[in-house]
C-alpha cells in the first residue's frame, strides 16, 4: 500500500511558471516513483489541460492529417467531462517493448498504451497544488492506490530556474 508517491517534472518550463517568470504552464510531463531514490518509476504520463487542447487544436494540428485526434480534442472540450485520458497504443512490433507496465485499457489488439496523456478540465494552469491533485487521480486509476502525499523530486531553486529561463530567452533574442 502506497502512502506517498514523488514526482519528477521533465521540462523546466513548469517550474518557470511556478517561480512567476512566466505565464503558469498548461501541460506537463511527470514520471511517478515510489521511492524519493528514483529507483521504482510507477509510470510516465502527461497532463494537459482544456486550453492547452484549444490551442493545439486551433493552431498546431493539420485537418486531414489529424482529423481523428483534432476529432477526439472537440469531443472532451465539447461535453461536461473533467477528466478524460487519451492513449497512445504501438503502432508496429517495435513499440511493443514501450507498452507501460501498470493497469491501462487494452486495444483490440491486446495492447497497453506506450503513452498516457490526462486531459483535464479541473484547472486552465497547473501548480503544484494542481499537479498534486492530477497525481492522486492518476495513481488511483492506474495503480488501484489512495495516496495522502505527493512530494516533487529535484525541485530547481529560483536561480537556478532564473538561470535557465534567461538561456533560452537569450537564444530567442539573437
Amino acid at each position: 500500500m502506497l502512502d506517498t508517491v514523488y514526482v519528477s517534472i521533465r521540462h523546466m518550463n513548469f517550474w518557470f511558471g511556478e517561480y512567476e517568470l512566466c505565464d503558469k504552464s498548461c501541460n506537463v510531463e511527470i514520471s511517478i516513483y515510489s521511492d524519493a531514490n528514483k529507483v521504482n518509476k510507477l509510470g510516465f504520463f502527461e497532463i494537459t489541460t482544456q486550453i492547452s487542447l484549444a490551442y493545439l487544436y486551433n493552431n498546431e494540428l493539420n485537418h486531414e492529417e489529424d482529423y481523428d485526434y483534432k476529432k477526439e480534442i472537440e469531443e472532451f472540450l465539447n461535453d461536461d467531462s473533467q477528466i478524460i485520458y487519451n492513449y497512445i497504443y504501438p503502432r508496429d512490433d517495435e513499440d511493443l517493448i514501450y507498452q507501460v507496465a501498470h493497469f491501462a485499457p487494452l486495444n483490440r489488439n491486446n495492447h497497453k498504451p506506450v503513452y498516457i496523456d490526462m486531459w483535464t478540465k479541473l484547472s486552465g494552469e497547473f501548480d503544484i497544488h494542481e499537479i498534486k491533485n492530477c497525481v492522486k487521480i492518476l495513481v488511483k486509476e492506474f495503480f488501484s492506490e489512495n495516496v495522502s502525499n505527493v512530494q516533487f523530486l529535484d525541485i530547481p531553486t529560483y536561480d537556478e530556474t532564473k538561470n535557465a529561463y534567461d538561456e533560452i530567452i537569450g537564444i530567442f533574442k539573437d
